[in-house]
């Protein structure tokens, strides 16, 4: 797929085929994810790959829970209280493979080094016809004390994008956009 097309079609995939996504095709998303621009070469990236649903599952039961408990203080997530009461609701909406990309806060750029990184790896899998999201209520679950200490996280990496991947059931239809918002001086 050339880049242009891909740049314009590209979007958020939520439901995927039962094919199955290898750890090699995760890592070659990896790969040609840290081909990224970065500030001062600092390359502040780490990931969990996790490709267990059971796994998955279980952190989107914790995650479902400590939104509810800090409902009252996230007020950009107080829309979707349902979707975190319902028992059924998975946050990463039964995806089979979870990729999170951390940054080291020690890094000054480190938040839009990651992001250029996430934006290439969703790049890279669309043109592949892997699909993915980018889950932002997920963001917070895995900056927890006891997600770092299961995966040997480093206390000075935050998690800035966990994606969901898989193989795509259809190709999306491209998204519309809002005009452009130029300023210009009076």
């Amino acid at each position: 797929m050339d880049i242009l097309e891909c740049i314009r079609s590209r979007r958020s995939v939520r439901s995927f085929t039962d094919q199955e996504l290898t750890y090699d095709e995760i890592m070659e998303l990896i790969d040609l994810g840290m081909c990224a621009p970065t500030g001062q070469y600092r390359q502040p990236w780490g990931f969990v790959i996790i490709q267990d649903p059971e796994e998955i599952k279980r952190w989107s039961d914790i995650g479902k829970e400590d939104i509810l408990s800090r409902i009252d203080d996230l007020p950009a997530y107080q829309k979707y209280i349902n979707w975190f009461k319902d028992p059924d609701f998975n946050l990463f909406y039964g995806a089979k493979n979870l990729l999170i990309v951390f940054g080291e806060n020690t890094s000054p750029w480190y938040i839009e080094d990651c992001c250029c990184l996430a934006q290439n790896m969703i790049l890279a899998g669309f043109s592949k016809g892997i699909g993915s999201c980018w889950i932002g209520f997920g963001q917070e679950i895995f900056n927890r004390e006891d997600f770092k200490k299961e995966y040997n996280i480093p206390e000075s990496y935050v998690s800035i994008a966990p994606l969901i991947l898989g193989y795509m059931e259809s190709k999306p239809k491209p998204p519309k956009r809002k005009e452009a918002l130029i300023f210009s001086k009076k």
